[in-house]
């Protein structure tokens, strides 16, 4: 396969320091045309340098940027053709495409008007980014998760790869940029009540390419589903959706933070799970309640949406497949901060149907997990599968299921 042969190039090239095109066709055994083929497109991406006969890199003289891409690409290629010690065939996979923002965390005894300074009094410095928190989420959940995302080649992407290398997450793909920073997010928390207001700079995350998602295709179509938010730009969500439609992987879009181009990506989209904002401005009107979320999630489902999850809050949240609500009330919880539920919610959902879980299953389980993860101080921390099973067999819970 072209992976395969793409591995061993880049893993040769990334020893030696240079290839020939007669020397790679006959230890490959496939023709010089199909080597040229490989090292241009290699080359395309930036992972080495055609020239007559072949291609070459300098070590030496490789930035941080090269040596991560390629570091990186030949882990892909190792986990993708199950040659990673420790996999469990046994588990659910989970592939994400997404954010990573460093999170700067302010904690205050209320949240400031326009044009007011309050004192802070805590601060967290903390991995983020909806992405990020999603395949932690699908991690905890219990699931095998394949994650995918950029940074920039700034102090914040060491941190970045550190905590990616330390987590629970099974796979990291890290791709950088010099161009531009890694993304971040200024969070405000009101201490009290777990409000929050959020700014997001999306920086590299917004430069992932079609084809550094296509790099990651034996990760896509090999995964039991594909969980994409917005915080990465369109073309490379784009280029994901179709190989996953193509090869019959489900896939979730949490649409968030919104943005009106979100219609052209949810034709065909097997589950969208929008929040009482991002839904009204989804379906056009505006979600107050139970009875305007029906109504948002009708509309939704006329988009060509197979199954609309709209998120609630405290309330809960309602699904909507085009013949059936289930509601599926909030678990109790002692709420430190809210910052991280949605995406909480995403993960353990995303987790839940990997696994075959019928719905209803599937979002009393992601309810449970993000009850428990609001009462963490941090929106990237996570609940155990253990503590959620507990919680979910010692609260007494009812979904409901109507048809109007």
């Amino acid at each position: 396969m072209k992976f395969e042969r793409h591995h061993k190039i880049l893993k040769q090239i990334s020893t030696s320091g240079i290839v020939k095109v007669a020397v790679l066709a006959k230890s490959l055994n496939v023709t010089k045309e199909t080597i040229r083929s490989d090292l241009n497109e290699l080359a395309s991406l930036g992972y080495l340098t055609r020239c007559h006969g072949g291609a070459f890199i300098t070590l030496d003289s490789l930035d941080n940027v090269a040596k991560n891409e390629i570091a990186y690409a030949l882990e892909n290629y190792e986990e993708t053709r199950g040659i990673k010690k420790g996999r469990s065939d046994m588990k659910s996979h989970v592939c994400v495409i997404g954010s990573f923002n460093v999170d700067i965390i302010s904690y205050l005894p209320r949240l400031p008007a326009i044009g007011e300074s309050l004192l802070a009094n805590k601060f967290i410095f903390s991995p983020g980014g909806k992405g990020c928190n999603q395949a932690l989420a699908a991690s905890y959940a219990d699931s095998d998760v394949h994650f995918i995302t950029k940074v920039g080649a700034d102090h914040f992407s060491e941190y970045a790869i550190n905590f990616m290398n330390a987590s629970k997450i099974h796979k990291s793909i890290i791709y950088q940029t010099p161009e531009t920073q890694t993304g971040t997010a200024t969070i405000l928390v009101n201490e009290d009540t777990g409000d929050n207001v959020i700014a997001i700079y999306p920086g590299a995350n917004m430069t992932i390419t079609p084809d550094e998602v296509m790099i990651q295709q034996e990760a896509i179509i090999n995964s039991n589903i594909v969980l994409l938010q917005l915080e990465t730009n369109y073309s490379a969500l784009r280029q994901a959706i179709s190989l996953a439609q193509k090869n019959g992987v489900p896939v979730i879009i949490n649409p968030a933070p919104y943005n009106d181009g979100v219609d052209s990506l949810i034709k065909d989209i097997d589950y969208i799970t929008p929040n009482e904002t991002e839904a009204g401005l989804l379906a056009g009107i505006e979600v107050t309640d139970i009875t305007s979320a029906r109504q948002a999630a009708k509309i939704i489902h006329q988009k060509g949406v197979k199954n609309t999850i709209i998120t609630l809050g405290s309330k809960g949240s309602l699904a909507y497949d085009g013949k059936k609500f289930i509601y599926s009330p909030a678990f109790p919880a002692v709420v430190k901060n809210t910052a991280g539920a949605g995406d909480a919610f995403n993960g353990a959902l995303a987790s839940g149907l990997a696994k075959g879980k019928p719905l209803e299953s599937a979002l009393c389980y992601a309810s449970a997990f993000a009850s428990l993860a609001v009462e963490t101080a941090n929106a990237s921390d996570m609940p155990e599968h253990e503590s959620v099973i507990h919680r979910i067999q010692s609260t007494p819970y009812q979904q409901s299921i109507s048809t109007h």
